[in-house]
């Protein structure tokens, strides 16, 4: 492992600040698609390798001698999966930069919504699949590990984490401007994973009177609106039921739309009450096209991240105390590095062996 300004550390990707939904959906992955795409990306030679998929990123952190050849190896692996139209969007970062880059995403500072809850978890959640898998050596057991150990540390140390800090909140919050001043209707949820209990969560916290929660698996749908007042449902009863509701979050993993045009003009034509619909799906759950008909109001992660914009203002202060305690850590996790490296050199220099550090072309100085 060399010194800092060689860290053999490299990442590529896409996420909210550099691709539209339209393109992230592209590469988008679900958590039983990861221990193929490890073995996938392992077997074109990455020696290291984490993959962190989350709906508002997909980005893909590799360690090995040769960042160069890495960085080329992902880059064709995301046109491959996604198309050519993603050339002009990728992200790449390698060396300290991709380290930074880490630190500030498992802080909750490279997310749409500053200080979101969710990230860690996604970080953490990429780093034990990765472990399982057996995809990552000692850079990146290293890395993941203090930049998870920085995110809780800025989030106890700082205020980010006040007001909206997860995009379940944010849909939530959305719900409940669109009842500004009145009563509020009925909602139906789709989904029973981390982002669909807490919009019901955050919706339950806002009284709402009717809420519904509709999965593939009665029992997974339970087990989120249970607990909190909600009526589970199995994912059709659920698309039945937008013919009452007034709102409808979607967020599940699946790989084509669950609600198409035609079926949206059945459930809701001829009512005089709109229809309020928010996507947070990756891939989107609900085709674009829905939004052209008559009473239905689409919104998606982009347009959620519109919305809540203004209310990021609020966490300015905090976020630069957070910044800065994110730049320390990663500084220390570099200095950690070096004198690991020292630590090995010197091990294996007693043993009558020469480490050579390695340059960005592969080639010991």
């Amino acid at each position: 492992m060399p010194g800092v300004e060689n860290l053999n550390l490299v990442m590529v990707g896409i996420n909210h600040l550099t691709a539209p939904v339209a393109l992230r959906e592209k590469t988008a992955l679900s958590s039983s698609d990861l221990p193929g795409v490890l073995a996938q990306l392992r077997a074109l030679g990455l020696e290291e390798v984490v993959v962190l998929a989350t709906c508002s990123r997909m980005e893909i952190y590799a360690g090995g001698r040769n960042p160069t050849a890495s960085g080329v190896l992902l880059r064709d692996w995301f046109l491959a999966r996604g198309g050519e139209a993603l050339a002009g969007f990728l992200m790449e970062k390698s060396g300290p930069d991709a380290l930074r880059h880490l630190f500030r995403v498992a802080s909750g500072l490279d997310s749409w919504i500053i200080g979101e809850s969710e990230i860690l978890g996604q970080v953490k959640r990429a780093y034990q699949a990765a472990l399982e898998a057996k995809a990552t050596g000692r850079l990146l057991n290293q890395v993941f590990q203090k930049a998870l150990a920085a995110g809780k540390h800025v989030r106890s140390r700082t205020g980010i984490q006040n007001g909206i800090h997860s995009i379940g909140g944010a849909a939530a919050q959305l719900a409940r401007k669109i009842f500004s001043g009145r009563d509020p209707g009925g909602v139906v949820v789709f989904g029973s994973g981390e982002a669909a209990e807490s919009v019901v969560r955050h919706l339950a916290a806002k009284n709402f009177p009717k809420i519904w929660v509709a999965s593939r698996s009665l029992e997974r749908a339970a087990a989120v609106a249970g607990p909190l007042g909600a009526e589970p449902l199995l994912v059709a009863d659920g698309l039945a039921k937008i013919a009452e509701a007034e709102v409808a979050v979607f967020s599940t993993a699946c790989e084509h739309p669950l609600l198409e045009r035609q079926a949206l003009a059945k459930l809701i034509g001829g009512r005089q009450r709109p229809l309020f619909i928010v996507d947070l799906g990756l891939p989107r759950n609900v085709d674009s096209d829905c939004a052209e008909v008559p009473g239905a109001y689409l919104y998606d992660l982009d347009d959620l991240k519109r919305i809540v914009r203004e209310s990021m203002d609020s966490k300015a202060p905090e976020k630069e105390r957070a910044e800065a305690l994110c730049v320390l850590a990663a500084a220390d996790c570099l200095s950690e590095l070096e004198k690991s490296e020292a630590a090995a050199r010197g091990f294996y220099q007693t043993q009558g062996f020469r480490l050579e550090p390695i340059n960005e072309g592969g080639i010991a100085r």
